[in-house]
């Protein structure tokens, strides 16, 4: 099981109280890495370190529609 795998399934087990077989696991990791990923490079591009931390959520809500 690899690293982000694993964080998957503590996330599962430590927040959500859900368990997962390994398949589902790393489906979910693969999903996550996608949806971090579109985060990031979306706020990249329109926020910068001083930003207040609500424009994030702004930033968030307007690209999700």
């Amino acid at each position: 099981m690899d690293d982000k795998i694993r964080i998957a399934a503590g996330i599962a087990r430590q927040l959500q109280g859900l368990d997962y077989d390994d398949k589902r696991l790393a489906e979910i990791a693969a999903e996550v890495e996608v949806l971090n990923d579109a985060v990031r490079k979306a706020a990249a591009a329109r926020l910068t370190f001083d930003d207040e931390p609500a424009a994030f959520a702004s930033v968030i809500a307007r690209e999700a529609k």
